[in-house]
């Protein structure tokens, strides 16, 4: 399932609809995510950003993640209210290892044309684009890749990526939001809040749950 509430909003639009694509292991989701995703959607003149969280990552398969079903919970608590952006359950669904090539030919396959897909990242992640499984099927897909810069990685390396893809690849402007999921899964693990670095509601269900207050 991609999206039934996203898949009104495409229905309604006359003409072409412009799509934010945010996959992540939101493990949990924070701050910093929801203020890239709003960020690209307000820069780029999006009609709405879809969050997918990602189910077998293929570069985060050395490392042990939550459970997808809570992952996918969090990400809709914090969004929940907020028609800009919608959810969905595409990549958890799908069996066998994460690539984000299967993602975008199952959103071309859905809507085709309708639909003009902008790939939401970090520059890191950008800059390594060319390395992805179908890399070029993926840009050609993409009316362009957003990115958030991050500390070490040149623009250089995004310009080399953009002539390897021939994509556009586009800088989203924003504060620079320091959160990283594992520092918040440590705090929780050492009773320290996660006050004012996720939405509320994903703080209630990481307390109502009990997720992450094992040690690593």
């Amino acid at each position: 399932m991609i999206s039934d509430i996203l898949e009104q909003r495409i229905n309604a639009c006359d003409g072409q609809f412009r799509l934010g694509v945010f996959g992540g292991t939101f493990d949990p989701i924070h701050l910093g995510h929801l203020i890239l995703a709003q960020s690209a959607y307000e820069q780029f003149a999006l009609d709405n950003v879809l969050l997918i969280p990602t189910g077998r990552p293929t570069r985060k398969l050395s490392s042990g993640f939550s459970d997808a079903e809570q992952r996918l919970a969090m990400t809709e608590a914090a969004v929940t209210g907020d028609e800009r952006f919608a959810v969905s359950r595409l990549e958890i669904d799908r069996p066998g290892t994460t690539y984000t090539i299967d993602t975008i030919r199952a959103l071309k396959a859905a809507w085709g044309d309708r639909v003009l897909l902008y790939l939401i990242t970090g520059a890191d992640a950008a800059a390594d684009l060319p390395t992805w499984k179908g890399a070029a099927e993926i840009a050609a897909g993409l009316q362009a890749v957003l990115f958030a810069r991050r500390p070490g990685t040149e623009q250089g390396e995004l310009a080399q990526a953009a002539q390897l893809l021939d994509c556009e690849i586009a800088e989203i402007s924003m504060p620079l939001i320091d959160i990283s999921a594992m520092d918040l899964r440590k705090r929780i693990q050492t009773g320290r809040t996660l006050r004012y670095l996720v939405p509320e509601a994903v703080e209630n269900y990481i307390r109502d749950t009990g997720l992450y207050q094992e040690s690593a």
